[in-house]
């Protein structure tokens, strides 16, 4: 019986609209799954790409098609932690545009917060 490794897949898919709009932006999002190697791990990540692929609905003219597996990183048998990078120095993932000034000498203060649940 082989061990099953963590793997991380970072994917990127089209946002399209029909006409001469064409590719409106793009959609990325971050996969932690198991399997048993390498190709495998593929497999899986191209089926979650095509399984969140397609358009909105019958009446929409948008559409969303796998465009990329960015990155498929094997993470090892028993990981203590995962870190998911929600930002890169280009704006991807999770990049924000300030909607407030701060000044550089704010002091934040995360241990006096509750974060909500994802779901």
């Amino acid at each position: 019986m082989t061990t099953k490794q963590w793997y991380r897949a970072h994917l990127r898919w089209a946002v399209m609209v029909e006409g001469k709009e064409g590719l409106r932006g793009w959609k990325e999002s971050v996969y932690l799954f198991l399997s048993q190697d390498h190709d495998t791990a593929l497999r899986r990540a191209l089926e979650i790409g095509r399984s969140h692929s397609g358009r909105a609905s019958r009446r929409t003219k948008v559409g969303r098609n796998q465009a990329d597996i960015v990155t498929l990183d094997n993470l090892g048998s028993n990981p203590i932690e995962f870190e998911v990078n929600l930002g890169t120095k280009k704006p991807v993932l999770g990049t924000k545009k300030p909607v407030e000034h701060l000044p550089f000498e704010h002091v934040f203060d995360p241990e006096g917060a509750t974060p909500p649940t994802m779901f």
